[in-house]
């Protein structure tokens, strides 16, 4: 099991699994994705899921939202009222490129695919964090379809701080709201999105 498990590792890895991909290859990575998906059951005989067998498990949760690239999923959005775009990405792009060593030494690999986004992919390539900011929110999607619990743990870690981080933009210090990078509705925007992460 662990043989297939590594080939398909190294299967996924080799067609560019894990980078971001551009918006013009999306209906391929598509069917890339589910070329994939299908991979479990044919390792696991055809067995279905816990969650594919009771459908009254997945009634509780709240429905999954697509994030912007095919296979990724929305974990975080942060609703602006007002947002000094540059600013903001700066201050934040240097956070996110600061935290690679945590919680381990090595645990990520960042990378910037553009002014507006930051990727942060796992070191067991199970998962990556896409952070983009737009011109009236920050979104937050990962990226993996089956990602390890020690990814999960790490993810949880990367970002409670990034919004701790986002808290102290919008409410600490002695800088006046029209002179802030960022302005939310109010403070409960930000407990959401904690309360979103993993293990938050």
């Amino acid at each position: 099991m662990k043989r297939q498990l590594a080939i398909v590792v190294a299967l996924v890895s080799a067609s560019r699994g894990f980078l971001t991909p551009p918006r013009r290859e999306c209906k391929r990575r598509a069917l890339d994705a589910s070329f994939f998906d299908d991979l479990s059951k044919f390792f696991l005989g055809g067995e279905e899921t816990p969650s594919q067998n009771n459908p009254a498990s997945e009634a509780v949760l709240e429905p999954e939202r697509d994030g912007f690239y095919t296979g990724s999923k929305r974990i975080i959005t942060v609703p602006a009222v007002t947002m000094k775009a540059g600013g903001l990405r700066l201050y934040c792009n240097l956070y996110l490129m600061g935290i690679q060593n945590t919680p381990d030494a090595g645990s990520w690999k960042a990378s910037k695919a553009d002014d507006s986004e930051v990727n942060l992919r796992y070191r067991d390539l199970s998962g990556s964090i896409i952070v983009r900011f737009q011109e009236d929110e920050i979104t937050v999607d990962r990226l993996g379809s089956a990602p390890s619990m020690s990814y999960l743990a790490a993810e949880s870690t990367v970002l409670s701080g990034f919004v701790e981080e986002l808290r102290a933009i919008v409410y600490e210090g002695d800088v006046s709201t029209e002179n802030r990078l960022l302005t939310l509705e109010s403070e409960s925007v930000l407990d959401d999105a904690l309360n979103s992460v993993s293990f938050g």
